[in-house]
């Protein structure tokens, strides 16, 4: 493998943990930030689903700014830049607004041009990044990446938290959000100049690797991967149900204080740290739709375990469990389309997934705050054992349901599209469970080709 590339994979990595320290400081807190500017139900989960949606929209330009821009890496670096920008705003917002509907709505309307951003840039980044890593390591690469964003994105979850924890203790929660939310931006615009190191490599699109998004979905009955976009984003559809709620449902509902809801959420993170190297290793050898399998029939079983307890510790349990199996799924999800995609439409099918899944996720959170805001209290206030009455609890029943719905409905439907080594799933829980977190070879694998795969099982 050339030096250029090995620049590049390290360029990707820092310009990861730098993205992970905005999530962690910044994304993070988005939806507590609603709560704190007390946001009705209906307005946090818009604040977490609509602005995804209209950046999943966006993708459409960024998917023909990926096929003729004349230089991605410039524009997606340009972008990042604007995009740590706008989370300035974002912290100097509740000392512009006092608390209510028109504060959360400003938020709301700020948070949509944040993720317009992330919408142009998605197709660049993913095309670009597809061109330059080889295929039969990405798995093992993005562990690797995804590792260290995991302990980047921990660590800034703590210190955003103790931060917002400790000024809330002074009745100055604004200004622990302010500073959190700068330092956020800091973050992201510092990862800009990260990008700027990576191989720029020029792409040609012939015209008939172009189609339009209804020639996408109407492939649905015979395409592999569209198949495969539609059973991930009717998971993400059943998963936003109660996605959004969780920290509506613990800061108010579990009155849990800012420290202990920062340390549930860094639990979740803290899991994907130990694991996620693991789940690249076991995705490039036995193949995505077998983690898929596995960790799909697992996060199922996630919101169900909300209705049992609300004890602190056992909510960090159920974070730990939870963090474990989304990385494997995510993770699996996001290499399945390197590996079922050809270069030239990678932008284009990317794009598309990507307004198919944001719609299913909005659908699925205005579908959660609809139940929350009508369903009598009286009818879900036993769902749970030993948790407080709460309409929550109806959403974490309806979201497990579908989950399994989906998992039992539209998983058998897709095929894996390369040639792998076979597994039992009990086995594959054997290794992750195992926790033996890959530490070494942080590079090795970046400086030492193991063959191409080409795109011989690739359809799109």
């Amino acid at each position: 493998m050339n030096s250029s590339l090995s620049r590049s994979a390290k360029q990707l990595v820092r310009e990861g943990l730098l993205d992970a320290a905005k999530m962690g400081a910044g994304e993070t807190y988005l939806g507590a930030l609603g709560v704190f500017l007390e946001g009705a139900p209906l307005q946090i989960g818009a604040l977490a689903t609509v602005p995804p949606l209209v950046g999943a929209m966006a993708q459409s330009i960024g998917m023909r700014l990926s096929e003729t821009a004349r230089s991605r890496r410039n524009l997606v670096a340009l972008l990042m830049r604007v995009q740590g920008l706008l989370l300035i705003p974002v912290g100097i917002l509740p000392f512009f607004f006092s608390s209510g509907s028109h504060a959360v709505t400003w938020l709301i309307g700020l948070v949509m041009v944040y993720h317009i951003t992330i919408g142009l840039i998605a197709p660049m980044w993913n095309s670009l990044v597809g061109d330059i890593l080889p295929p039969l390591t990405r798995g093992e690469f993005f562990g690797f990446r995804n590792k260290w964003m995991a302990i980047t994105t921990f660590a800034s979850v703590l210190c955003a938290g103790q931060i917002i924890h400790w000024f809330s203790k002074l009745n100055l929660a604004a200004w622990g959000f302010s500073l959190v939310f700068l330092a956020s931006a800091g973050a992201r615009v510092a990862s800009s100049r990260a990008f700027r190191g990576v191989e720029d490599v020029g792409l040609h699109v012939p015209h008939e690797s172009k189609f339009t998004f209804w020639q996408f979905v109407s492939r649905a009955r015979r395409s592999n991967f569209v198949k495969f976009v539609f059973f991930v984003s009717c998971m993400n559809f059943a998963a936003s149900i109660s996605g959004p709620y969780f920290a509506m449902y613990m800061l108010k509902d579990l009155r849990l204080s800012y420290a202990e809801y920062t340390i549930v959420v860094a639990s979740a993170v803290l899991a994907q740290f130990v694991v996620i190297r693991s789940w690249g290793k076991m995705s490039d050898q036995f193949g995505n739709r077998t983690i898929l399998k596995v960790c799909g029939a697992l996060v199922t079983l996630n919101p169900w375990l909300w209705l049992v307890s609300a004890n602190f510790w056992y909510v960090v349990v159920i974070q730990l469990y939870s963090g474990i199996f989304w990385a494997g799924f995510t993770l699996a999800a996001a290499n399945f389309v390197f590996d079922a995609v050809t270069p030239q439409k990678r932008a284009r099918c990317v794009a598309y997934q990507s307004i198919i899944n944001g719609t299913l996720v909005c659908a699925g959170s205005c579908l959660g705050g609809v139940v929350v805001h009508y369903v009598p209290i009286d009818l879900v206030a036993n769902l749970g054992l030993w948790v407080p009455g709460s309409k929550f609890l109806a959403l974490f029943v309806l979201s497990g349901a579908l989950r399994a719905v989906v998992m039992l409905t539209l998983f058998p439907a897709f095929k894996e599209v390369r040639q792998v080594e076979s597994i039992r799933s009990h086995q594959v829980l054997i290794r992750i469970t195992s926790l033996r977190p890959l530490w070494g070879g942080t590079f090795a694998f970046i400086t030492q080709r193991k063959g191409s795969a080409g795109d011989a099982g690739k359809e799109e």
